[in-house]
């Protein structure tokens, strides 16, 4: 008789409930629910048959259904009621729906409301059902990724002197995705289907290569096909020849073949095989060192310099050297070309001196013998100091005559002596 009463008083409890939920409903009209949650109520007064744990903040559905198919074949009445005080919950919607078997709706009910991220509290509050409570959890939505991965792809080995690869080769693809992360990387070498990709791809087939690849993100976007070409090269035979090395001397020379003031030591090396891999010189006996540009020596005196070269297979040419000296800058002079002769002038015995100023500036000439003395002043440059000593003798012995010119160089007065000898000669 007792469970006959709980029937007929229940739905008095059930209508103030199904007025809420209506009131709820109305209040959130036209809201696109993009979730549905869905809590379900057995016999038990001490837990919910059925509860979400986690959802995605945004609208939401929530239906909340107790009736004989979730298991109530007792006509139970049970509330599905979000906590609106307590601390440490999210308190900005207002569920409270109250659900029977008996009721209009059969005991199935929703309402839309919009979750925040935070934490929900719901709990019956039929007396007696205190141990019917659960939290929900509430997270932010994600964006929607519509972004591919970036994906990147290096070549990496031995490579020769044409920056081709020798005897094999291996190409490491990376790819990233700030959004929804990477699912799959792919790859396909030289035209070939693609296959999925865990690590470096080894190349050791001799030609050229195209390895193509791509990525998938988590939410299916793949990137565009990216492709990297290179060659693959057999390796070359051992190289035990050193290389050819050769040294050149440069700078102004004298008379002598000597270097005026300074010279410089240029060194070259070749190798067809391996290639040079360092030169090296030694200057007058000392220590090897590394040779990256022609050598500067201005001291003066002889000096040798000793050079080598390596191969990139570690060959080393014999040493060679090359000897030269290094003079010093000559003095300045005022350069002459200066001549003496005797002659007879009837029966007296002259001497002619002649200079002529072989330099670019004018020159002052002084021609003399024991005869007589005669200075000639700005002598243009290639004209001449011309004198005919009257010896008053009919005959005279060899002699010298001395001729200076003074010129002008550089802003120095320049002096230089010249002598010039002249014959014997007898007249009468």
């Amino acid at each position: 008789m007792a469970l006959v009463i709980l029937a007929v008083a229940l739905p008095t409890v059930w209508l103030s409930g199904v007025g809420a939920a209506a009131q709820d409903q109305g209040q959130r009209a036209g809201l696109a629910a993009e979730q549905t949650l869905v809590w379900t109520a057995d016999n038990s007064y001490t837990e919910y048959k059925s509860a979400p744990t986690t959802a995605t903040a945004g609208p939401v559905t929530i239906v909340f259904e107790t009736n004989a198919s979730t298991g109530n074949t007792y006509g139970m009445t049970h509330t599905l009621t979000f906590d609106d005080d307590s601390p440490g919950y999210n308190h900005d919607v207002d569920v409270n729906i109250m659900a029977s078997p008996f009721d209009t709706s059969g005991g199935r009910h929703e309402v839309q409301v919009t979750l925040t991220p935070g934490t929900y509290r719901y709990y019956c509050e039929i007396p007696g059902h205190a141990g019917m409570v659960g939290e929900l959890v509430v997270t932010s939505a994600e964006p929607t990724d519509t972004t591919p991965p970036q994906v990147s792809a290096s070549v990496t080995g031995d490579k020769n002197a044409d920056g081709d690869y020798v005897d094999s080769a291996a190409v490491t693809i990376s790819a990233t995705d700030d959004e929804s992360g990477v699912e799959t990387v792919e790859y396909a070498l030289d035209g070939g289907a693609f296959q999925a990709y865990s690590a470096p791809v080894p190349v050791d087939q001799v030609g050229e290569h195209t390895v193509r690849y791509r990525a998938t993100d988590k939410a299916g976007n793949t990137s565009e096909v990216q492709s990297v070409t290179f060659t693959v090269v057999a390796p070359q035979p051992e190289d035990t020849t050193p290389p050819e090395v050769s040294a050149s001397v440069s700078g102004d020379k004298n008379a002598d073949g000597d270097y005026v003031d300074s010279a410089a030591v240029t060194i070259s090396a070749t190798d067809s095989e391996s290639g040079v891999e360092t030169v090296e010189y030694a200057l007058d006996g000392g220590a090897f060192q590394a040779y990256s540009a022609p050598v500067p020596v201005d001291q003066v005196g002889e000096h040798t310099v000793r050079y080598r070269a390596t191969d990139k297979a570690g060959n080393t040419s014999e040493v060679q050297s090359v000897t030269f000296t290094v003079v010093a800058t000559p003095p300045a002079e005022t350069p002459l070309t200066v001549t003496a002769a005797s002659r007879c002038v009837g029966s007296s015995a002259y001497v002619a001196v002649t200079a002529v100023n072989d330099g670019d500036v004018p020159a002052t000439i002084t021609l003399t013998t024991p005869y007589g003395t005669k200075t000639v002043a700005d002598v243009a440059p290639g004209k001449q100091a011309y004198q005919s000593f009257n010896t008053r003798a009919g005959q005279i012995g060899a002699g010298k005559a001395t001729v200076t010119g003074t010129s002008l160089i550089n802003g120095e007065q320049v002096t230089t002596s010249y002598e010039a000898a002249y014959n014997a000669i007898s007249c009468g």
